[in-house]
């Protein structure tokens, strides 16, 4: 499929990056560590989810990136929730995800837990693949990485239940040796990287109710999550966990971490076949869906009443809006041509108009300053005087008894 190789061109790419990086003598200059981010500067760091925005896009969706909750992201058919943090969805924005599925079929809501870092598992690859010299510098590295994300999980709690899961982080880390349920099939085990840090307990029928009903304030679609199903899990515990309904086909699936989802893990291909059955189970209802919105948050979720995308407000919003979308953008169009041919100067310079040389007070003025420049006050008169003996018809004297410079 034309799809798949391009995929595959996209995760080449990502390789031949990481090896330029550990090639350059420095690589620890140039390694994106960003977070959750699929646009911008950091789409290509090994913590983005460029790889897996691509993988929708190839599938046929349209996909876009939003920075907080806000009706715009709403309108899309699947939401895709990489928090750079570990906090879970808050009371409000739970509320808001479900009567968002209830508002129409074929809605996914796909939450991917944040205890996971990429950069850690990449000085561990390179480090058998540098010079020995470097060496030591990727150790140092991979060090603080560990370091770094270890003090991110230390300001957690080691419990917490946000209704549609409950998690514990004090588990130990661990590799899933072997791996269960319908995600399992066609995945090789072996050659999969899934690392847990924390224990995702799904919520069943009973919890869901529980916790629902202990939130005030309006009532909200709780049927819509009644049933839990283990899409992929190991030994006796969930890595990722569906919440539906026998009633609708929406559903809400749970990731624990991003282990096998972010840029750098895709590079494996068991990854990916794990990453493509995600992209296939959200489209599992008889209305296919047909946007993915990638929603990327630092701390806490923001919800907005107003549309507002990552890009931000430039201004120009208004010109979207009824009526004046009709005939906003022509009129900014002419209003754009107007300017540019009024103020700027294209082409030769134009020709100013010549000065008249009729104008007799021109002249007077003229001769005036020449008189004036000699600084000789007699000689000035004299000249006026033989001026006025002309005008009369009467001789001339052309001589003065006075020198310049005798009369001032």
């Amino acid at each position: 499929m034309n799809g798949t190789r391009s995929f595959r061109t996209i995760v080449l790419l990502m390789l031949m990056a990481c090896t330029i990086m550990v090639g350059c003598g420095k690589p620890n200059d140039k390694l994106r560590t960003a977070y959750g981010k699929r646009t911008g500067n950091e789409a290509g760091s090994v913590n983005g989810t460029k790889g897996l925005s691509e993988m929708f896009r190839e599938a046929g969706y349209y996909v876009r990136s939003y920075s907080v909750v806000s009706p715009s992201m709403l309108r899309h058919d699947v939401i895709v929730w990489f928090p750079n943090n570990f906090d879970g969805p808050t009371p409000e924005f739970r509320d808001t995800i479900l009567k968002w599925l209830q508002e129409e079929e074929g809605r996914t809501f796909v939450y991917v837990g944040r205890d996971f870092d990429a950069s850690i598992q990449y000085w561990g690859d390179v480090l058998d693949k540098v010079d020995p010299a470097e060496k030591l510098d990727v150790m140092r590295q991979r060090s603080l990485a560990i370091e770094s994300f270890d003090q991110l999980r230390n300001y957690q709690t080691a419990k917490a239940d946000y209704t549609f899961y409950k998690i514990e982080r004090d588990a130990p880390r661990r590799i899933a040796r072997s791996l269960s349920g319908p995600w399992a099939e066609g995945v090789d085990a072996t050659k999969t990287q899934i690392e847990l840090r924390s224990r995702m307990i799904p919520a069943d029928e009973d919890s869901i109710y529980e916790g629902f009903n202990s939130i005030d304030g309006e009532s909200v679609p709780v049927h819509l999550v009644e049933d839990t199903e283990i899409l992929l899990g190991t030994g006796n515990e969930a890595i990722v966990a569906r919440l539906g309904s026998d009633y609708s086909d929406n559903q809400v699936i749970l990731v624990n971490n991003g282990c096998f989802l972010l840029n750098l893990p895709l590079v494996n291909p068991e990854h990916r076949k794990l990453a493509a059955k995600l992209v296939n189970q959200c489209d599992q209802s008889y209305y296919p869906p047909e946007s993915v919105a990638f929603l990327e948050t630092e701390a806490g979720v923001r919800i907005m009443n107003a549309d507002q995308s990552t890009d931000g407000n430039s201004g120009w919003e208004w010109l979207s809006k009824w009526p004046l979308n009709l005939v906003g953008l022509q009129m900014a169009w002419w209003l754009i041509v107007l300017c540019f041919a009024l103020y700027p100067i294209f082409g030769r310079a134009k020709r100013l108009p010549s000065a008249e040389t009729s104008d007799f007070k021109k002249h007077i003025d003229s001769v005036g300053d020449l008189l004036q420049a000699t600084d000789d006050h007699g000689y000035a008169q004299l000249r006026v005087q033989q001026y006025h003996q002309a005008m009369k018809g009467d001789t001339v004297y052309r001589r003065s008894k006075v020198r310049r410079g005798d009369g001032k």
